[in-house]
């Protein structure tokens, strides 16, 4: 049974990575397709991940990260997707496995439907209590749960949010994010059982909630130049992030502030090692507070709410994009150390990779 894999951005691929691994290990045979809904660093993160390149590319060289390319992108993917399915390029796929809340995964859902495939889910189960926050996220999840025979839950929450749905729910018992990692830490020389020994914070800011908002997204800069002022800071900056960065006029600000890096994105076993080397983490990314409850990282959501449980009161804070919550944290962890968590035992990649080889 062929085996239908749409990947769009880089938070997808990396934590599609190690089930991609896992099927190569064991012979299960797919046809990988990027929607090129993002591009960059994605030849990176295939050497760093072991895995092969696409077999299929729908929108190739492209990066989606203004509403203007966006909408060239949602073109140029269902052009090319009906395309596909008229020719019949997908005929005799029997599961198409898509992941998260991202465009990518909702138009990848439909057009397999359109070829009457049947969809799977990874990280399915997540919800918000609000419809339209975050947004446009919480509509996809919902809209892809509709779509999906098979729903592969990372907690018993996402399940029983799910008992409701239609087909078939898998408690994976944990996201695939914790095998990525468990690649990446591998990989990293003598590592140390103490992190935060860099003395820097993290940065990495992308959220459509926080760059559509003009007073958000001032807000959030100008708390990133006063936090450099107390500790050097590294801001990862996504395609979108620095787009934005460079339209609101906040570059030269930035590029000049004594102690902050501005980084372009690095493939994952590197971003992982630069978190190691931090006392703590700013950021509104729900990968990245996965990724800081697994470590045990210091971190703060940048964000005013958030439906993601981990690492909450457990060394995961919630700024509410209060100003004196952002300075009060950074002055608590400046110059610290933090422990290195073990990570679970269990893999959710083998237990989609099983379940994907039971199906019939």
């Amino acid at each position: 049974m062929c085996i239908l894999m749409v990947i769009g951005t880089k938070a997808q691929f990396i934590k599609m990575a190690p089930v991609l691994k896992e099927m190569d290990r064991r012979g299960l045979p797919y046809r990988l397709v990027y929607t090129g809904q993002h591009s960059e660093t994605f030849d990176v993160l295939e050497k760093a991940f072991g895995t092969r390149p696409a077999d299929d590319v729908l929108v190739p060289g492209f990066e989606a990260d203004t509403k203007g390319s966006f909408a060239r992108w949602t073109f140029r993917f269902w052009w090319e997707a009906f395309r596909r399915i008229v020719k019949g390029r997908w005929k005799g796929i029997r599961v198409c496995l898509v992941h998260g809340d991202t465009m990518s995964a909702l138009f990848g859902a439909v057009a397999a439907r359109l070829a009457g495939i049947r969809v799977a889910h990874v990280e399915a189960g997540l919800r918000s209590p609000d419809l339209l926050d975050p947004f446009p996220e919480e509509l996809v999840r919902r809209l892809v749960s509709r779509l999906s025979r098979f729903h592969f839950a990372p907690d018993a929450t996402a399940a029983t949010n799910l008992r409701s749905a239609s087909g078939q729910v898998v408690a994976t018992g944990g996201n695939t994010l914790r095998d990525a990692l468990a690649l990446s830490l591998r990989a990293i020389p003598a590592l140390p059982t103490m992190g935060g020994s860099g003395g820097y914070g993290v940065v990495s800011i992308h959220r459509n909630e926080n760059l559509s908002s003009r007073a958000d997204f001032d807000l959030l800069m100008g708390e990133v130049v006063r936090a450099a002022g107390v500790l050097p800071l590294k801001f990862v900056l996504h395609p979108a992030t620095r787009t934005r960065i460079e339209r609101t006029g906040w570059k030269s600000k930035l590029e000049s502030t004594p102690g902050l890096q501005l980084m372009g994105r690095v493939d994952y076993p590197e971003f992982v090692r630069l978190l190691v080397g931090s006392c703590l983490l700013l950021t509104d990314g729900g990968s990245n507070q996965e990724e800081a409850a697994m470590l045990g990282i210091p971190t703060l959501l940048l964000r005013r709410t958030t439906e993601r449980p981990d690492g909450l009161g457990d060394g995961v804070e919630l700024s509410g994009l209060q100003p004196q919550v952002i300075r009060d944290f950074v002055a608590r962890h400046a110059g610290g150390r933090w422990k290195l968590r073990a990570l679970p035992e269990a893999s959710p990649s083998r237990v989609i990779v099983d379940a994907l080889e039971a199906l019939n």
